[in-house]
């Protein structure tokens, strides 16, 4: 079937903003960009007042998180908390989660997930979950998303050693052979849909032989590598005494700095590592939002003066990309102390195409012959973009993902007319959400979620 849209405006980051042109789509790729309306027979999508571009890849995602812990970790008080919130919260809530939910449960909050990103503009996503989260790939595929699932890799440490340093047992389960099965089962190949890596927590929960092995495995697969990376100040003082270096540089001496890895968050890596990330060829994904609830500014503006290849992900806070995206050229703006910082056009080439290349497709993230038609649409009619000057600031500045009128991956109509063709919307929400409630009636009942958090809960915990 051939589909040809024709909307106001045309954008993606190597081609910019167009006007009268229409986009024929056919065969699951964009078959071509005309200059006004082509004579020919076809469905057609006439949208004059709406902005067609690449669908927004959402680089670092926890999508079990964000309705696990919604609502559970904003606004921690003092004494809400006994320590970190990663390690005081939300891993002991994860820790419950991977015990007591059935295959079927975790398939239904991941899909009530990935439909909230759907509906935002979402069209490809690297997800970070344990091994036994799997059903987060059917119900991406159901969904008709693409995906990179990278699972948990960790190392239990075991014991210490007299001047402390932790022990590691050689025979510890660390995920490693599970993600090598779920990789052969469920990997599509370098250019499918659906694509298996591996996610290592991080350069403090995992050793060096766990790293190097995941670079070998990764390397000869041609599959991604996902790796949270000086994300809190624990993490990297705990590198710095087991290893006697900073966690970027480690990352680096175990391979795992290079393209095809993306690294999660850098907040606190230093100028001369963000340069070491831009000349290794590696990725960094942002998540503003994630340490914005938590009271921090990501560095952005030292990030983009950096020259580091920068994706945007949601972290599982929420999954609006368009949310996400806004946040981030607002503090990059606040920070450099400039109006410029981050503009609409560099901040969706982070969430598009720069994004694409991270992942290393690059038949993705444009609006252009040969590339594959991951497309979504955003209708500029309403009066809070009236009248349009601009359609990229005024999407970036008063854009809703209420207003997304289309989505499709692959030329697959996924959403349309703001509605979503492919699913019952309303009946994947109503089993996420009781999927979710269990989980949180069992974790208040073995303690998982603080009593002075449990106590504001909105429904009834026992």
């Amino acid at each position: 079937m051939t589909l040809v849209i024709e909307p106001g405006w045309v954008w993606d980051a190597e081609h910019g903003l167009r006007t009268g042109h229409s986009v024929i789509v056919q065969d699951g790729m964009v078959a071509d960009v005309v200059a006004g309306s082509p004579t020919l027979e076809a469905e057609r999508i006439t949208a004059p007042d709406a902005l067609l571009l690449p669908g927004f890849i959402n680089l670092h995602n926890h999508a079990l998180s964000a309705p696990l812990f919604r609502g559970l970790a904003d606004d921690i008080a003092p004494g809400d908390l006994p320590g970190h919130i990663v390690y005081s919260l939300l891993m002991p809530l994860g820790d419950v989660a991977a015990q007591v939910m059935t295959e079927e449960e975790i398939g239904d909050a991941a899909e009530m997930a990935l439909l909230e990103g759907l509906r935002s503009g979402t069209t490809a996503l690297l997800d970070v979950y344990r091994v036994a989260q799997w059903p987060f790939i059917e119900r991406a595929r159901r969904l008709g998303l693409r995906s990179w699932s990278c699972p948990y890799l960790f190392s239990a440490p075991v014991g210490m050693t007299p001047d402390g340093k932790p022990t590691y047992s050689p025979t510890a389960d660390t995920g490693f052979d599970a993600i090598i099965k779920l990789f052969d089962r469920c990997d599509e190949g370098p250019r499918g849909l659906t694509r298996v890596g591996f996610g290592p927590h991080g350069p403090d929960s995992c050793t060096p032989d766990l790293l190097r092995a995941i670079d070998a495995a990764a390397r000869e697969r041609q599959t991604v590598v996902s790796i949270h990376a000086a994300q809190n100040l624990i993490e990297i003082e705990k590198v710095q005494a087991a290893h006697g270096t900073g966690s970027i540089a480690h990352i680096r001496d175990m391979g795992l700095l290079r393209p095809g890895v993306v690294l999660a968050h850098g907040m606190f890596a230093t100028d001369s590592e963000m340069a070491m990330i831009a000349e290794s060829g590696a990725a960094l994904a942002s998540c503003p939002l994630a340490f914005a609830r938590s009271g921090r500014f990501v560095p952005l503006a030292r990030m983009e003066a950096a020259g580091l290849r920068l994706g945007i992900g949601t972290d599982g806070v929420t999954l609006d990309m368009l949310h996400e995206i806004r946040t981030a050229s607002v503090f990059a703006k606040t920070q450099s102390g400039t109006p410029h910082g981050l503009a609409a056009p560099r901040i969706l080439r982070a969430a598009t195409r720069d994004a694409a290349l991270a992942l290393g497709r690059d038949d993705l993230g444009l609006v252009a012959k040969g590339a594959r038609a991951d497309l979504i649409m955003f209708d500029l009619g309403s009066s809070r973009y009236q009248p349009v000057w601009d359609p990229l600031k005024s999407l970036i500045t008063n854009g809703s993902a209420a207003d997304l009128s289309l989505a499709m991956v692959e030329g697959r109509v996924l959403l349309r007319d703001g509605r979503v063709t492919v699913a019952d919307a309303a009946a994947i929400t109503r089993r996420g959400r009781a999927a979710i409630e269990r989980v949180w009636r069992e974790a208040a009942r073995r303690g998982a979620i603080p009593p002075s958090i449990a106590a504001r809960a909105a429904i009834p915990l026992h």
